[in-house]
């Protein structure tokens, strides 16, 4: 007998762009309640993907035929989960959080839209993927104490660290299938603007450092994805290296962490000792 499939997302990566920011403001932040459920919320919304794919035929009219009741019941579930957890966080939220929540909802709603339409391994939909979930930060930051800036910053970071991962492994891909001189121009294209968006990552990491807005001292973090990706880009590896392209953007995406929550809690300090002292620190 055949084992029965599971109905949770297949897309791996997918995984890694919802958890890095959760975990980065549970880290960086202090939790609260609301934090919580709203993090539970949206990653029960998550899960509740891949049934409603099965559903809707996009994993294939046989398997939606063999696990369509199955998958009715797991997004029931799902769908309970996120809805019973993400309207209790809402309620619990400050105001802010709760207004933010509008930001992952819409590029959420859509991401759906375009899943539903089999366009979720599109260019522009793997870009949604990523600024849809990186998004869930910004609500669970404001409801786990950081600001505004901060908490939009940890969005951007996780957002652009994801499309550049996604960005040379699609390179890497190409290249190796381009046959006719016009691929080849089209993948060297794309390499050339792959390794311009890491030195403009680079340099804006760099500078973030240097800027008046604590907050955005965290984009400094971006700078270690990006440096990963910028070698890749250049040594051009084949798909045959794509392991252990995958095993260093997580080693990369693991020092971005640690640099992200450790830059959070300086700023926290910061901010706790400027008030006691008689002059300005900027």
């Amino acid at each position: 007998m055949a084992s029965e499939r599971r109905m949770i997302p297949r897309e791996h990566g997918a995984y890694a762009e919802l958890l890095f920011p959760i975990v980065t403001v549970f880290l960086g932040g202090s939790p609260t309640m609301a934090s919580w459920l709203l993090a539970v919320g949206a990653i029960a919304a998550f899960l509740a993907n891949e049934p409603l794919l099965v559903l809707v035929g996009q994993r294939g009219t046989r398997l939606q035929r063999s696990e369509g009741d199955r998958a009715k019941r797991a997004l029931l579930i799902f769908s309970m989960f996120a809805l019973l957890a993400g309207v209790s966080g809402i309620v619990m939220a400050p105001r802010p959080a709760q207004v933010a929540v509008v930001l992952p909802a819409l590029l959420g709603g859509t991401l759906i839209l375009l899943a539903v339409q089999g366009l979720e391994r599109s260019v522009f939909g793997e870009t949604l993927a990523a600024a849809a979930l990186s998004a869930t930060a910004v609500p669970i930051g404001l409801s786990a104490g950081l600001d505004l800036t901060a908490s939009l910053a940890i969005a951007l970071i996780w957002a652009v660290t994801a499309l550049l991962g996604t960005s040379v492994v699609r390179l890497t891909v190409s290249r190796t299938k381009a046959k006719t001189e016009d691929e080849e121009r089209t993948v060297a294209l794309k390499r050339a603007l792959l390794i311009a968006a890491c030195v403009v990552v680079i340099a804006v990491g760099v500078a973030a450092p240097f800027g008046s807005r604590l907050g955005l001292w965290v984009l400094a973090a971006a700078v270690p994805v990006a440096l990963v990706v910028l070698v890749m880009a250049a040594l051009r590896p084949t798909a045959r290296r794509l392991r252990l392209m995958g095993w260093s953007l997580v080693a990369a995406n693991l020092v971005s962490l640690i640099a992200v929550v450790t830059t959070l809690k300086i700023i926290q300090d910061f901010e706790s000792v400027e008030p006691t002292l008689p002059f300005p620190m900027f």
